[in-house]
């Protein structure tokens, strides 16, 4: 009779770190359902709110950024040293058999503390340019799993392979069941994402190619994720102008968005690359100039490298820029097809199985062969 197995992911603060440790959740409950899998982070994480509208267990550590000087470092360095005997208390009370780390800041005190009583650790890391915290911890796991061929130099010879960056179940099972066909041919429909909180770049410059498509009759589309603060303007405009752009805040089911879609035009955020590579899309990517060592610019090169989409800096993103670029990408269907299939080629659908198998096998108390995952 199989043991009852007990896994702990650890980390978060953003979506990019909060739903690979979900999909790393079901992904182990798909390997072993008779497993338990609880999570650790901070309270101010979004994994406050998204892991128990999951059905998971949560405990809070206090954590805090260590970075630059001042008194934002001196309070995250506090923060920090309360954390580590607090994850050391949850980690004698939930004694897991392994710990996953999927990133930022709230998962350094649980990782070190699972290294340091002996839990075997591993790490997931979404971006091409790893965060500081999985290059500090990678010391201590067993086994990095990397999104990105790009990650794999900054951690110790040896210690990291590419799996992909695991997306949540019923994103993976709305791209097998919808497959990668694209809609008619008319309107040619751009789908426009500037991440959860949206991204006024973005916005601004639909709005341009907006009134531009409306000024010279062109058949063109946009779905936009405005976010949440700049909803109300934006939908305004396109009310007033009676433009070509279907407007929404925010969505939690962002698989019913890929199919209506020719091309997408969005960050290049790690998970966001993921998703739309499930669905065979092609991607217009503006890097967000301002995250940490320039990761999105490194996801972009290494996405479009494949030949899956083109990638250019906020600053060289003029409305004419995007404009030819979106036509032919993914305004033609020759093109369009062709860069699809790029896309489908770099995508990983079984990221989060793959890493979790990897994980309970390394972790050297079972084979990580047992169960049919479901995802």
């Amino acid at each position: 009779m199989a043991l009852r197995l007990r896994m702990i992911v650890a980390g978060g603060g953003t979506g990019g770190h909060v739903f690979p440790g979900i999909a790393l959740a079901d992904a182990f409950l798909s390997l072993r359902p008779d497993g338990a899998v609880s999570f650790v982070g901070t309270r101010e994480g979004l994994e406050s709110r998204a892991v128990p509208a999951r059905g998971f267990p949560i405990d809070f550590v206090p954590s805090g950024q260590v970075r630059g000087k001042g008194i934002g470092a001196l309070l995250g360095t506090l923060r920090m040293g309360i954390g580590f005997p607090a994850a050391v208390a949850v980690l004698r009370r939930r004694r897991p058999d392994l710990v996953f780390g999927v990133g930022g800041y709230a998962s350094v005190p649980v990782a070190l503390s699972a290294a340091l009583l002996g839990i075997p650790l591993f790490l997931q890391e979404q971006n091409s340019v790893p965060g500081r915290s999985n290059r500090y911890l990678a010391r201590h796991a067993l086994r990095v799993f990397a999104g990105f061929s790009g990650a794999v130099p900054f951690f110790p010879p040896g210690r990291a392979e590419v799996t992909g960056n695991p997306v949540r179940r019923e994103i993976v099972a709305a791209a097998r069941e919808r497959g990668s066909s694209f809609p008619p041919e008319t309107p040619f429909t751009v789908l426009a994402l500037g991440g959860s909180q949206g991204a006024r770049a973005i916005n601004n410059r639909v709005l341009g190619m907006a009134r531009r498509a409306k000024r010279e009759g062109t058949a063109i589309r946009f779905l936009l994720q405005t976010g949440t603060r700049e909803h109300e303007a934006v939908a305004r405009s396109v009310r007033e102008e009676a433009l070509p752009v279907e407007p929404f805040p925010f969505t939690d089911r962002i698989e019913d968005c890929f199919p209506r879609c020719h091309a997408v035009l969005m960050r290049a955020g790690a998970l966001s690359i993921a998703e739309a590579a499930l669905f065979g899309r092609p991607c217009v990517l503006i890097p967000y100039p301002f995250a940490a060592d320039d990761h999105q610019a490194g996801n972009a090169r290494e996405f479009c490298a494949s030949g899956a989409g083109a990638w250019m800096p906020e600053g060289e993103a003029t409305e004419e820029a995007l404009w030819s670029t979106l036509w032919n990408l993914g305004g033609d269907r020759v093109a369009r097809e062709r860069a699809g299939a790029a896309a489908i080629s770099f995508s990983r659908p079984f990221a989060a199985v793959e890493a979790v198998r990897a994980a309970l096998r390394l972790s050297g108390n079972v084979s990580g062969e047992e169960g049919t995952p479901d995802v």
